[in-house]
C-alpha cells in the first residue's frame, strides 16, 4: 500500500480552541456487478473493494466514517447492492453512500440504510449528518436518463443547501458529479453538472463556511481551487479513467490498482493524502 500527500488546505480559523481532528475515508465508483465473479475493463469489482476492506480493517487508526460518492453497481444491479450490504455488515465504521448515474436512490435507501443521518428529501438520497464539530451534506444530483452522464442539482436540492447554509455552520458537501471543468475534452462536455455555475455562485457567497466539496465519477483523484471553494475527487477501487488534456473520447487505464482518498479535518485545516492498492 502506498500513501501520496496530495493536499493541504488552510482555512480561516474562528478561533484559537483545539479540537481532536475528524478522519474519513474517500472512496467511489465501485461498480459491483449482480455476482462476485463481474468483470469490467478486465477487472473483478467485487474483488477489487474487497481488498480495500481488507486494508481498511487492518488500518493502524480508525477513520470517524467512510464516504462512498456514488456507483456503487455497475447498472444498478439489485445484486449488486446486496453484494455491497453483505461485505460491509461487518464493518465497525459508519459508512455512507451518494446517489451516482449508475445507481438509483430507492435502491440505495432499499439495501443500504444509513444510520445517524438526517433524511432531507422523500425522494432523492440527501441527507445531513456530523461528526465532531464538522457537519456533512449528501446532494443527489442523479438527472434524468437523457442527460446521463451528466448531473444536475435540482431546485429542491439547492433549497436543500440554502437551508443548511442558512444555519452558519460549518458544511462539508458530498456529490457524484464534477463542478469545475477538467482540462480533458470528453469529461468537460460530458460529466459535469448542467448547472454547474449556480451551484458553484451559491457556494462563493458562502466560501467561509464550505469546508470542501468531495465527488467520484471521473475515476480519478484531482483537487481544484475556484473562488475560496475546495472540489475533490477520488479514484475508482478498481478502474481508472485518464484525464488527458483534448481527450475526444472517455479512456480507461485499468493497470489492476485502486484508491481511496484519507481526509483529515481539524478546525482551519484540510488535508487529502491518496492510498493506492494493488488489485491483481
Amino acid at each position: 500500500m502506498f500513501i501520496l500527500w496530495i493536499l493541504v488546505h488552510t482555512i480561516k480559523s474562528m478561533n484559537n480552541r483545539n479540537f481532536s481532528p475528524t478522519r474519513f475515508l474517500h472512496i467511489s465508483d465501485t461498480h459491483l456487478g449482480p455476482d462476485k465473479d463481474f468483470t469490467q475493463h478486465s477487472v473483478n469489482t467485487y474483488q477489487a473493494f474487497s481488498k480495500v476492506l481488507e486494508g481498511i480493517k487492518n488500518l493502524p487508526y480508525t477513520p470517524d466514517f467512510i464516504i462512498h460518492t456514488g456507483d456503487i453497481t455497475a447498472d444498478c444491479y439489485d445484486d449488486g447492492y446486496k453484494l455491497m450490504a453483505e461485505l460491509i455488515a461487518e464493518l465497525k465504521i459508519p459508512m455512507y453512500f451518494v446517489t451516482g448515474n449508475h445507481d438509483t436512490s430507492e435502491q440505495i435507501k432499499k439495501y443500504l440504510p444509513m444510520k445517524h443521518s438526517e433524511v432531507l428529501s422523500n425522494s432523492l438520497n440527501s441527507y445531513r449528518f456530523s461528526c465532531g464539530i464538522h457537519n456533512f451534506l449528501t446532494l443527489d444530483a442523479r438527472g434524468s436518463d437523457e442527460i446521463d452522464p451528466h448531473g444536475v442539482i435540482t431546485g429542491e436540492q439547492l433549497k436543500i443547501l440554502e437551508d443548511e447554509i442558512a444555519t452558519g455552520k460549518n458544511l462539508t458537501l458530498f456529490i457524484h458529479y464534477p463542478t469545475l471543468q477538467l482540462d480533458s475534452t470528453w469529461f468537460d462536455e460530458n460529466m459535469l453538472l448542467t448547472n454547474a455555475d449556480a451551484f458553484h455562485n451559491l457556494l462563493a457567497k458562502h466560501s467561509e463556511q464550505i469546508r470542501g466539496v468531495f465527488f467520484g465519477h471521473i475515476h480519478r483523484s484531482t483537487q481544484s481551487m475556484k473562488d475560496g471553494i475546495l472540489y475533490s475527487s477520488v479514484g475508482s477501487t478498481g478502474l481508472q479513467f485518464l484525464l488527458n488534456p483534448d481527450q475526444p473520447e472517455p479512456l480507461f487505464e485499468s493497470v489492476g490498482q485502486g484508491f481511496y482518498n484519507l481526509v483529515t479535518l481539524v478546525e482551519a485545516q484540510i488535508t487529502i493524502k491518496e492510498v493506492s492498492f494493488g488489485n491483481g
